[in-house]
């Protein structure tokens, strides 16, 4: 506790703490350092400075991700809109973090002062307006009511899964609280008996005639912690399943029951047909987008389909409401085993990445060794383009992550992404995939990487410019092209404390060498960095167009 005494800052960081964040990802500017004292002074609660604050926010999201809360500190205006691109990429995919933004004290937004990092109109509610447009829940800290404030937002955020935002001014930040008096209720999920009912009666009609079910599982799945219940259901009464690329490795891959990745029509015929002749599909938290179909060339007969959401269930015209996505999954299971006996065997094995057609080094036999050098547990980060696409061909290991921002689609994400997921498991292998032109956005995180002495794995594919940007468009275009880096001097350059181990990937058998070299207890970072033909195409087919 500082000196001061328990302030309204201490109050909102014991309320992150208990709701299970760790860190603080972020960049110090004048209007947060005074909170910044409480943070350093705080048990169980870690600032982690990054190198701007865009690439604060993506860590916060990465962290996120693995730790299901994340946190990010700015300062006003020019640190806070610096942020805005990587919080409404956790907006748009559903990860929750907490924004607080340092503002000018109270007094001072009373007089309608000129304050730096202001618009000079003496108003101060801009920036706040813009970001309510990425947040489900936003407060202005005052003292009279910030228990109230602060709990709400939390609350907000853990339920909606979904970005919140907090304005701490410098004196509010500073004002006596008491610290919190009871525990932080969660909100709770609305729950029917009726629906439910109504939802057993109508999947049971659906199911009792059903010859060929098959499941197909999305990113919001993972995001309201319903994995147990999705694998239960589709293991207990063996139903075939397959993952969206935006819900990579929620479930278990190593499951006899997993098909694939499925993506649209150009997905392996065998899974396609699996997926899209089902008499019966059960989706599991899935949005269709672009990308993650094929350009939307998914063909799922709508009466065909038991959609389970997050908060309900549609099944033909019908919606049924007020049941979580949790108790949405018992009753599909419990009526799926009544008739989970006359259904087949599941013969349908995941299509894996094709073995090279030539000696030469090239995409096929990177990530064909990827594949080889996966082990539960893994974290795999990859970066939207090609790594993102080649994911989808790949059968993770039991218990492994993959983090993939392929509906917000910022390039750059994955770097700092991949830092904010390693600080929240120090103890888990963090394998970073980024491209070359991805990481010229957001490179020098690396050297927070190296300052925190992390030993992940990175990747640093070299195809010489925007590959996938060239198959959707400008093949040979000089837009495309990017500035050539000396790269394994350049992560050394970042760091003169701690120094990563690299090499150059050129020859097949290196990078597989250096995933079992680096699977178990890891005494430095591994930099690898892989050279490949600036006109690869992707190893896996999304069917990237622009229409």
């Amino acid at each position: 506790m500082p000196a001061e005494g328990y302030n309204v800052g201490c109050y909102l960081i014991d309320r992150l703490v208990e709701a299970g964040c760790g860190h603080l990802f972020g960049v110090p500017g004048d209007y947060n350092l005074r909170f910044l004292d409480d943070v350093m002074a705080a048990e169980d609660f870690q600032w982690v400075g990054c190198a701007n604050e865009l690439n604060a926010a993506y860590s916060a999201d990465g962290y996120a991700r693995i730790r299901r809360i994340g946190a990010l500190l700015t300062t006003y205006g020019v640190g806070e809109l610096s942020a805005v691109n990587g919080v409404a990429g956790a907006y748009a995919e559903m990860n929750p973090v907490i924004h607080i933004v340092g503002g000018p004290a109270q007094k001072d937004q009373n007089a309608h002062s000129m304050m730096h990092h202001t618009l000079g109109d003496g108003l101060f509610h801009h920036f706040g307006l813009m970001s309510e447009q990425i947040s489900c829940s936003t407060a202005y800290l005052r003292e009279l009511h910030y228990a109230r404030d602060i709990d709400k937002v939390i609350q907000d955020v853990l339920f909606e899964k979904r970005p919140g935002y907090i304005v701490l001014p410098l004196d509010v930040a500073t004002a006596p609280a008491e610290p919190p008096l009871a525990p932080l209720l969660r909100r709770p999920y609305e729950l029917s008996d009726v629906s439910c009912r109504q939802l057993a009666e109508a999947v049971d009609e659906k199911l009792r005639n059903a010859k060929r079910p098959a499941a197909l599982v999305g990113y919001h799945c993972d995001r309201f912690l319903c994995q147990e219940g999705a694998q239960r259901l589709v293991d207990d009464a063996h139903i075939p399943f397959a993952h969206m690329l935006l819900g990579k490795g929620t479930l278990n891959e190593q499951s006899p029951n997993y098909i694939g990745c499925y993506y649209g029509a150009t997905s392996p015929d065998n899974l396609r047909t699996t997926v899209e002749d089902a008499d019966v599909c059960i989706l599991v938290g899935v949005r269709f987008h672009d990308f993650g179909t094929g350009y939307f060339t998914q063909k799922l007969d709508q009466n065909r389909k038991i959609e389970i959401k997050p908060h309900s269930v549609t099944i033909g015209s019908k919606h049924y409401q007020q049941i979580p996505m949790a108790k949405a999954l018992e009753i599909v299971r419990e009526v799926a085993l009544k008739y989970a006996d006359s259904w087949p065997t599941v013969h349908t094995k995941p299509e894996r990445i094709r073995e090279p057609t030539s000696e030469k080094f090239s995409a096929y036999h990177f990530w064909r060794e990827m594949q080889a050098g996966l082990q539960p547990n893994d974290i795999l980060v990859v970066d939207q383009g090609t790594s993102s696409s080649a994911t989808a061909g790949l059968v993770m290991p039991e218990h492994t992550n993959v983090i993939v921002q392929c509906l917000w689609g910022s390039i750059g994400y994955s770097i700092p992404a991949a830092f904010g997921a390693q600080m929240a498991a120090p103890d888990r292998r963090v394998i970073l995939v980024v491209g070359d032109g991805s990481a010229q956005l957001t490179v020098q995180e690396w050297g927070t990487f190296l300052r925190h002495d992390l030993r992940s794995m990175i990747f640093l594919v070299n195809n010489d410019g925007y590959v996938i940007e060239r198959v959707i468009h400008g093949w040979n275009a000089e837009y495309n092209d990017i500035a050539a880096w000396n790269w394994c001097p350049l992560i050394k350059a970042l760091s003169t404390t701690v120094q990563p181990d690299t090499q150059i990937v050129n020859e097949p058998g290196v990078a597989l060498a250096a995933l079992k070299k680096y699977s178990g207890h890891r005494e430095k970072l591994s930099f690898n960095e892989v050279i490949l033909d600036r006109h690869e195409l992707p190893v896996v087919n999304l069917s990237w167009k622009p229409n």
